[in-house]
C-alpha cells in the first residue's frame, strides 16, 4: 500500500510541476507584453515559483536514497522558497 500511496504522490507532484510551470510562462508572457495591465502577475509568478520550489525541496528530502547531496538541495530549495515567498509578500504589498 505504501508503495501505491508514493507513486500517487509522485504522480500528482509532476502533474503539479507541469501545471505551474505552464501558469508561469502563460503569466510572464503576459506581463511583459503589458506592464501595466498585468501588475498583479509579477508577485504571483513569485508565489507559484515558491510553490515549485517548495515542491522540489518535499521530493528531496523524501528522498529514499539518502545521499548527502539530497539533504543539501532539499536545504538551498527551502532556502529559495522563503526567498522567493518573501519576494511575492513584497510585490503584493507594493501593489
Amino acid at each position: 500500500m505504501t508503495g501505491r500511496r508514493r507513486q500517487g504522490f509522485l504522480f500528482i507532484r509532476d502533474i503539479l510541476h507541469v501545471v505551474l510551470a505552464i501558469a508561469i510562462i502563460v503569466m510572464v508572457v503576459f506581463a511583459f507584453l503589458a506592464p501595466d495591465k498585468y501588475a498583479i502577475f509579477f508577485p504571483l509568478v513569485f508565489l507559484l515559483f515558491s510553490i515549485n520550489c517548495l515542491l522540489d525541496a518535499i521530493k528531496y528530502f523524501k528522498n529514499e536514497e539518502h545521499n548527502k547531496y539530497s539533504f543539501i538541495r532539499a536545504i538551498v530549495m527551502s532556502i529559495l522558497f522563503l526567498f522567493m515567498l518573501l519576494m511575492s509578500t513584497i510585490g503584493f504589498l507594493n501593489l
